[in-house]
């Protein structure tokens, strides 16, 4: 078609496709413009109906004047039975293709739905139902403009049906609870739909999950939405508020007309709120990426997401600060990334980015710091310093980026960061090697050599025996490494804390080692201490919320989670978080956290156990044969290769793995993996190692009562008189922890 000549319009390329039509952009001839001409797919052109429909659109369009709808200039045919409509051309770009870059600003999400609102409200008025609103037929114009296109499968009000009776049309993710059914729609589909559009620029997610078709469906019609608070923190409450109405999924609770929703909408941005305002925290966010090397050196790429590592680490003790954690910025380490963009996806006001460079003894680095939502330059600047003193490129650059920032420090915060100085060069640069090996199985190997020659070099220098501990621990949980390891993990930990009693990282890694085998005291100490040395860190919301599972506070637990995420939405290490959800049986939102680190083991099994405890064992099934294929030998592959073999109807397969596992596990290991043997073994229906599992587990530290009580999976066995015991066992340490470390609970 290209270079074609149809009527008086040129063709000139193809703009995209869809199940109604192909687009192209064209040059009109008489007029001296580009128009854009959607013609009707020629597989379809021999369907009366599909023509009818067709037609039906350029009607429907172009009896809407009005400056958020696209203009129709008219209808004709390029040649007999191939049908084509001329639009209006704008320069610009889809909403699909506006939020590839991640969630929008409040501001620009709500001048985007206001705008959809005012031409759908027209559309209505005329008698026309769009009943495809979706963020790949609305246009954003250069000029900031928002137009709606493809009126496709648009409805008039007393034209004849198009479509028989229970057919679907429209777009899966964005139908409402009727359309989805094949129920006669109205106005209120597009108010749904527009909802769904409005959650997605918010939050860069949909309401509704993005997996099969089938069970996206599903949560339509049964699920509810995650609130836009829960995932976005400042998000106005009456914002908020708005879209929940219009993903009522009954007609009779949400918006009746769309004019009351754009009245609603226009209130948001008439109070003058500032609606992208600073979390309840009052800290900036700010990420800093991985530098990327100038010149293809694989020797000393490494310090590429090392130095960022180093810089976030003297970030995190500034109080007025929030600095996104290494974990979150990893997966940045392998791609140039736009700043803006990056910035969206991390929720961040500020980025700090930059390349650097090393010739002979010499490291040169070019820094920027970037404010993302006007995305301009605050600050550049060269920095350069001898290779061997790489260690004094943290604190050149921390302060510069606190001073860009206009933020205020004390000198307490000052000596915190610039503690942790090496006093050989060679430590540093073992300890910048190892941190940026990936949290893997073999990356945590590669770490743990390369950190041992560190210490061994300098014997002072405490984040590498704090690394050294966490890279310890993560083997010795995912590789079964026994007790010797996690004693081993521990004193690195101690190690790292006699030399630095404020590193944040000591202090996290030692209180989950705590919490794991119930010493509940103990951890809830290091926990005060953390948010003595960074009231704000989301990390430390993390590990109470942590704390409170095993103790089973799980609705205390759900709230420390929410801060943490509201805090640091992306952080891959919150992963584990989930189970809180799991435990308090929803599993929508557990689903949703395992994808913070969505290419795991332990997300692909879990996510397999959501979706087995709401009943679709064969999706599940899916998952775990992907868990177990990763870690066919570890602790996550062993379990989930058990829960798989019960789906299959394979129950001694199931209790020979689930036995294996047992009996690779120490019995002074993390508490819970006890429990998780022991709901494996009641659903095999071994009672015995179910009791086993679970009093290891109670004995151990996870006493998570409320958890037990609920249990799909201990169903089997709630009527025997030894569960009763464990269950009596539980609650009392539940009540115990309450009355001593939450003595206002009832």
């Amino acid at each position: 078609m290209i270079g074609k000549v149809v009527s008086h319009y040129k063709i000139l390329e193809k703009l995209g496709e869809g199940g109604m039509g192909v687009v192209y952009k064209a040059e009109d001839a008489k007029l001296d413009r580009f128009v854009a001409l959607k013609f009707l797919p020629i597989h379809l052109s021999t369907s009366e109906q599909d023509k009818e429909r067709f037609v039906q659109e350029a009607k429907a369009a172009s009896a809407l004047d009005h400056p958020n709808v696209c203009t129709i200039y008219e209808i004709d045919e390029a040649e007999p039975g191939q049908m084509f409509i001329a639009m209006a051309f704008y320069e610009g770009e889809s909403l699909k293709e506006k939020m590839d870059g991640g969630p929008l600003s409040v501001d620009t999400a709500l001048d985007i739905a206001i705008q959809t609102a005012q031409g759908l409200s027209r559309a209505h008025e005329a008698g026309i139902t769009h009943r495809d609103i979706k963020p790949a037929n609305i246009i954003i114009t250069s000029r900031g403009e928002t137009k709606i296109v493809d009126f496709g499968v648009a409805k008039l009000t007393g034209q004849t049906k198009l479509t028989n009776a229970g057919t679907i049309v429209g777009t899966t993710a964005y139908m409402s609870p009727e359309q989805a059914r094949g129920h006669e729609v109205d106005n209120r589909t597009d108010i749904w739909a527009l909802g769904v559009v409005c959650y997605e620029m918010l939050t860069g997610k949909s309401p509704f999950g993005e997996q099969y078709e089938q069970a996206v469906i599903y949560s339509i019609l049964n699920e509810e939405e995650v609130p836009l608070t829960n995932l976005r923190v400042e998000i106005p409450g009456e914002l908020e508020r708005i879209v929940g109405k219009a993903l009522a999924k009954s007609t009779d609770e949400r918006y009746e007309r769309m004019d009351e929703m754009l009245a609603d909408l226009r209130s948001v941005k008439k109070k003058g709120e500032p609606t992208e305002k600073r979390p309840a925290h009052g800290a900036l966010g700010i990420a800093v990426l991985p530098f990327i090397n100038i010149r293809n050196d694989p020797q000393i790429d490494f310090l590429g997401f090392a130095l960022a590592d180093q810089i976030i680490g003297s970030l995190t003790y500034v109080r007025n600060i929030q600095v996104r954690p290494s974990s979150a910025i990893r997966r940045y380490q392998t791609q140039i990334a736009d700043a803006q963009a990056a910035g969206r996806e991390l929720q961040v006001e500020f980025i700090l980015a930059g390349n650097f460079l090393k010739e002979a003894d010499i490291v040169r680095l070019n820094v920027e710091l970037v404010n993302v939502q006007s995305n301009s330059i605050l600050w550049r600047e060269p920095i350069q310093v001898k290779y061997e003193n790489t260690f004094a490129l943290q604190d050149l650059v921390s302060e510069k980026v606190i001073k860009g920032l206009q933020v205020q420090f004390s000198q307490d915060e000052r000596s915190r960061m610039q503690a942790d100085i090496p006093e050989d060069p060679l430590a540093y640069e073992y300890y910048l090697r190892a941190v940026s090996y990936p949290v893997t199985i073999e990356g945590d190997e590669l770490a743990i050599e390369m950190l041992e020659k560190s210490v061994s070099v300098d014997a002072t220098f405490a984040p590498a025996f704090s690394e050294l501990g966490f890279r310890i621990y993560q083997l010795a949980a995912s590789a079964m490494q026994g007790r010797e390891k996690s004693m081993e993990a521990e004193r690195a930990f101690r190690k790292a804390l006699s030399l630095n009693e404020n590193l944040l990282t000591a202090l996290w890694g030692l209180s989950l080692h705590h919490i794991e085998i119930g010493n509940s005291e103990e951890a809830l100490e290091l926990i005060e201490q953390m948010f003595r040395v960074t009231p704000n860190s989301a990390l430390t919301h993390y590990t109470l919320g942590y704390l409170y599972r095993y103790a089973g506070m799980l609705e205390e637990s759900a709230e420390e989670v929410e801060r943490a995420l509201a805090l640091d939405a992306n952080n891959p290490r919150f992963r584990s978080a989930a189970f809180t959800y799991v435990y308090l049986g929803n599993y929508k939102k557990a689903y949703e956290v395992f994808d913070l680190d969505r290419e795991s083991t332990l997300s692909y099994a879990w996510k397999g156990m959501a979706l087995f405890l709401q009943g679709q064992g064969e999706r599940a099934i899916e998952y775990f044969d992907r868990a177990v294929a990763m870690e066919p030998k570890g602790f996550i592959g062993l379990r989930h290769a058990a829960i798989r073999a019960f789906l299959k109807g394979e129950n001694n397969e199931g209790l020979a793995a689930i036995h294996q596992l047992e009996e690779a596990n120490p019995s002074d290991s993390d508490s819970e993996h006890w429990y998780l043997i022991g709901n494996a073994y009641a659903l095999l229906g071994d009672k015995e190692g179910c009791f086993r599992g679970l009093r290891k587990a109670i004995e151990g530290g996870f006493f998570n009562y409320p958890g037990l009580l609920n249990d799909p999976l201990l169903d089997s066995v709630r009527g025997d008189p030894e569960f009763q015991q464990l269950l009596a066992m539980a609650k009392g340490k539940h009540e115990a922890f309450k009355a001593k470390f939450i003595p206002n609970q009832p």
